[in-house]
């Protein structure tokens, strides 16, 4: 069962001194595994809290990435975790969740499954699978539970397509140690490999 990880930021990139102010991870049912703001240990520019609405104030006193990690690499560890635009929420973290199973881009699925040539922002990615909000977009938690039911939607449009098919699980090796690994059929994934721990990205 997959879980749902979303973050908000000071910035665009952690190469540039941008850092996490928001952290939410939910499970297959939508259950918050954590949900919390975070120190960044330096001012919130204004132009990312017209975005998601952190104010400095709102983060004071609250616990840093790094007193987090603990937890989070508790919570990640061999799971499968499906991020809305995986490429700019995972090199925010130290080691960038390799941790887990495996990270799963659902913004490149979802262009993938509607035939899009262009990524799409959640928001519309959101309203074309019928997601209803909790919360407020573009706060952790709410796009969570967002990328959650996109991502469901994914799953059952892929199970539709499958039925038919003989096989819907190829086995490809581990590119460090060649350990055999099952993995679902005509998907792009970023791998860690249980055994070896060594990181990976395959077309299945």
């Amino acid at each position: 069962m997959a879980i749902y990880l979303d973050t908000e930021t000071t910035g665009l990139s952690p190469r540039q001194g941008a850092t996490i102010v928001e952290l939410a991870i939910v499970d297959a049912r939508g259950n918050p595994l954590i949900d919390t703001l975070i120190n960044p240990k330096s001012p919130i520019p204004w132009q990312a809290t017209k975005v998601h609405g952190i104010t400095d104030n709102m983060v004071r006193g609250k616990p840093t990435l790094k007193d987090l990690m603990p937890e989070i690499r508790s919570i990640i560890q061999g799971e499968q975790v499906v991020i809305y635009n995986s490429t700019f929420d995972a090199p925010f973290f130290p080691g960038e969740l390799s941790e887990a199973m495996s990270i799963e881009c659902a913004m490149r699925r979802f262009s993938q499954v509607t035939g899009s040539r262009s990524w799409k922002k959640l928001d519309y990615a959101a309203s074309h699978v019928g997601h209803r909000w909790t919360g407020v977009a573009h706060r952790a938690l709410a796009d969570a539970l967002a990328c959650r039911s996109v991502w469901d939607w994914i799953t059952k449009k892929d199970s539709k397509s499958t039925r038919t098919e003989n096989n819907t699980l190829v086995i490809k090796r581990c590119t460090s140690c060649a350990k055999q690994l099952r993995m679902p059929s005509g998907k792009l994934l970023d791998v860690t490999c249980p055994s070896c721990r060594h990181r990976f990205r395959v077309q299945t």
